[in-house]
């Protein structure tokens, strides 16, 4: 049986038995689908567990099914349910990497890292990614979040990647939603798609990061320093906890190509990031960075918000939107 409020043919069988021949003994159900009754009891079970089936009022310890239709209710309820807790899981991997680069900073300053390599200027930077790339054997792991990719920038990656793809190794990428705007961008990513790689998007993403062979991760430095730094984590217990924010960021991105699925009121993800962006605090520059759209089009979705909302203010449209459940 697989986890979470889904359904499978087995789950169907059994509560359509129930349901639509009144069959609610588990030795009765086994005949009629022709199941081993150990299967059937635990099936049973599960749709107990789901709100699918239910103590019989008539019949006391037997079962009768739940309307179809509540029945659907409940599933997306549950459904919303483990999104939410899915999306606390990412916030607090987020909170997590934040006090990692806090603790770095603060000892850094301090005289240096156990299993770390503190990289400073572009030239540094890129000639130890040339050999982490080349080093590279199995997985490859990286979110973008600075928008369209810089023509040299791919120019300048593309042999390692071909040679990378040659020793077999998969490429896995997040960007950001907003590439789907950018042409190059675009193009890299289908030529990267072609020869096997995995390509997804997300409204928003914490870091530039790279994870090669689930050994080594890359994290870029902040940003407002005078020159680009990077971070090399050598210590597996870090890489592994900065692997798994990189897998609660996947399993929510969504695959390059494929139509954005509005949800919470027909917002897009990028609508309801922007939202939530915009709650925290954040100026219009910063949202708009975020996103890796410009200042005019984050006003202009902005706008865009307030008049579905009705709200004259961009407070009366954070309640609003809060009251509906948008954020």
């Amino acid at each position: 049986m697989s986890d979470g409020a889904e359904l499978d043919q087995r789950s169907l069988a059994v509560y359509r038995a129930v349901l639509l021949h009144r069959e609610a003994d588990t030795t009765a159900l086994a005949k009629r689908l022709d199941l081993p009754e150990s299967q059937v009891r635990e099936t049973v079970s599960r749709l107990i567990d789901l709100a699918l089936l239910a103590p019989s009022w008539e019949h006391p310890g037997r079962l009768r099914a739940v309307s179809p239709t509540l029945g659907l209710e409940v599933l997306l309820q549950r459904e919303q349910q483990e999104l939410a807790q899915r999306q606390h899981r990412i916030e607090q991997n987020r909170a997590a990497l934040a006090s990692l680069a806090a603790e770095y900073t603060a000892q850094s300053q301090a005289g240096g890292l156990e299993d770390t390599e503190l990289l400073r200027g572009i030239d540094q930077i890129r000639t130890r990614l040339e050999t982490l790339a080349e080093s590279c054997l199995h997985e490859s792991l990286a979110f973008h979040p600075d928008g369209a990719l810089p023509v040299e920038s791919i120019e300048a990656s593309r042999p390692l990647n071909e040679r990378a793809l040659a020793r077999g190794v998969r490429f896995r990428t997040i960007y950001l939603d907003s590439v789907a705007r950018d042409r190059t961008t675009r193009e890299h990513a289908k030529w990267m798609a072609e020869r096997g790689s995995e390509i997804r998007t997300s409204p928003t993403l914490p870091m530039r990061l790279l994870v090669i062979d689930g050994t080594t991760a890359v994290v870029a430095g902040p940003r407002h320093l005078e020159q680009p730094t990077a971070l090399i984590l050598h210590s597996l217990v870090v890489v592994q906890a900065i692997r798994a924010l990189f897998e609660a960021y996947w399993e929510h991105a969504t695959p390059m190509g494929r139509p954005v699925v509005p949800v919470n009121g027909g917002l897009t993800p990028q609508e309801r990031e922007l939202l939530r962006l915009l709650a925290s605090g954040l100026t219009d520059d910063a949202v708009a960075r975020a996103l890796g759209i410009g200042v005019r089009t984050e006003r202009r979705i902005v706008a865009e918000l307030m008049e579905r909302l009705d709200a004259s203010s961009r407070f009366e449209a954070g309640v609003k939107a809060a009251r509906l459940n948008w954020i």
